[in-house]
């Protein structure tokens, strides 16, 4: 029996009734009853609904058994996957929506000073958690003791815990941190839980938007076939980490270390790091270059959209970007032909593109016309344009002209920085776009791992049927109210054509 029907058949007996009774109570099927509670079969969401009423379930007791319906007809693993990218994405939503103050001083640990003496030109620790122990310490001396302080990461993606002991040691923090690391996407499945790449992606990011951190990130991922591992000095601690006077080798099980003070060892794994940078690819791209951050050059075919906004570019016209775009920026001319070639070239080949968007965002628009471009480049949408382009997204979803999917903003918090685009089964863009002291950065997170971007893939396409979205008939009675809160500020302006 699953837990599903386990849980079922719990409910059954504390009900008092038997499936009979039950059967006749909610006027369904005794024997299709009797299967779902054998685990012989799963609900339908019809049958689910009336099973949960008949049962008298509590609104905690019917959500625990919508999740156990769900990890049935989806999996553990899948399942997993699904809440760790709901939680990815309210992280970052989190900490790009809410300014972290620089309230924390640093303070040098007495452990530092009682754990080991580290005037020794090496020192050996067996056990997690003095490996972990001994890493902690040593970033703690590199921040408290270093003008610059530097670190540099050549660890497996799974070690979590230093990510997390950075992430937390920094934020809030007056110091700056200089951090690099090379990722070895090497791949360890396990289809009962999480794939761990979604756990880091979350630790990984979150240190992105730290303002007092600059984080360069490359990676490469591991392939059986050509045994791609990167430079290794050593089979038996081929994981380190580097800092300005030290150097921490680590063993493969991550359970024992080595720290060494000796500057021409360090020189050797500085060396070692290096080519590691040289042979690698950017994995994290911050960039105010909008070729490099949306890779404007490039041909692709979009299959999903996650993003703040109802994808404009199926009505940004030519027209409507010569109007928009500002003639004063340097680069006017260039940026034009760009972006209306990309556009069209978007329009012409994403047609059946499934595109994800918050409500709650899109009435900001409304207020403000604000996109995600630097202030510099472009003139926010006027009222006229703002609302003829609010009834061209209603009137396209109203037909079934576009794939359109609003989410449930109470249920999944997705604000005005984040922007999933999923091209093909090779490649998942996370692009991030958002204000610190008045100055826009974006950051583009580029996926190419098989694995995450399948999860991704799932997740997304898994939303349209998902409680995390709104029915369409709300959605097209939330824009008909945006648009009649609208209508009268642009009564009597002349709207121009936008297609």
């Amino acid at each position: 029996m699953s837990l599903l029907s386990k849980k079922i058949e719990e409910y059954i007996l504390e009900s008092g009734e038997t499936v009979q009774s039950l059967a006749e109570m909610g006027n369904f099927n005794r024997t299709t009853l009797q299967r779902v509670k054998s685990g012989e079969r799963l609900p339908t969401r019809a049958f689910f609904k009336k099973m949960t009423k008949v049962l008298r379930l509590s609104a905690t007791e019917e959500a625990e058994l919508e999740t156990l319906l769900e990890i049935a007809q989806v999996g553990e693993g899948t399942y997993a996957n699904r809440q760790k990218i709901i939680e990815l994405i309210e992280t970052i939503s989190e900490l790009t929506e809410y300014k972290i103050p620089f309230s924390k001083e640093l303070r040098q640990k007495e452990v530092i000073e009682n754990d080991g003496d580290f005037s020794k030109q090496i020192q050996i620790v067996s056990g997690k958690k003095q490996v972990l122990g001994m890493i902690e310490n040593c970033i703690d001396r590199e921040l408290f003791q270093e003008a610059d302080p530097t670190v540099k990461l050549a660890i497996p993606y799974s070690f979590h815990s230093v990510y997390d002991y950075l992430f937390q040691q920094m934020m809030g923090n007056k110091k700056q941190l200089n951090l690099q690391d090379v990722l070895n996407l090497r791949r360890s499945f396990d289809d009962t839980v999480a794939d761990p790449m979604l756990g880091a992606l979350k630790h990984l990011i979150a240190l992105t938007l730290l303002d007092n951190v600059n984080y360069q990130s490359h990676c490469y991922v591991y392939h059986s076939e050509t045994k791609m591992t990167g430079p290794e000095i050593s089979a038996l601690f081929p994981y380190f980490i580097l800092t300005t006077n030290a150097v921490i080798t680590i063993s493969r099980d991550l359970n024992q270390a080595v720290l060494y003070q000796d500057p021409g060892f360090r020189e050797l794994y500085a060396n070692c790091f290096q080519e590691m940078i040289a042979s690698t690819r950017p994995f994290i791209l911050e960039s105010n270059d909008l070729f490099k951050v949306f890779d404007l050059d490039r041909k692709f075919k979009v299959e999903v959209i996650v993003e703040p906004l109802p994808c404009f570019a199926y009505y940004a016209d030519r027209e409507l970007l010569e109007i928009t775009l500002n003639k004063d920026f340097p680069y006017y001319e260039p940026l034009l032909e760009a972006v209306d070639q990309y556009f069209t070239y978007f329009r012409q080949v994403s047609r059946g593109m499934l595109n994800i968007f918050s409500l709650k965002n899109l009435r900001q628009f409304m207020n403000d016309g604000s996109l995600v471009f630097p202030e510099e480049i472009y003139h926010p949408l006027t009222p006229v344009e703002r609302l003829t382009t609010l009834k061209q997204v209603r009137d396209d979803l109203f037909h079934n002209r576009r794939i359109l999917v609003a989410l449930d903003d109470d249920k999944l918090f997705l604000n005005s920085a984040v922007e999933f685009i999923y091209e093909s089964i090779d490649c998942l863009r996370l692009v991030l776009h958002y204000k610190i002291n008045g100055r826009v950065v974006y950051k583009t997170i580029e996926l190419r791992e098989p694995g995450i971007i399948a999860a991704f893939a799932d997740f997304f396409t898994s939303l349209p049927n998902s409680d995390y979205v709104l029915p369409t008939e709300t959605t097209l009675l939330e824009m008909d109210a945006l648009i009649r809160d609208y209508e009268p500020e642009v009564r009597g302006q002349t709207s121009p054509p936008l297609i």
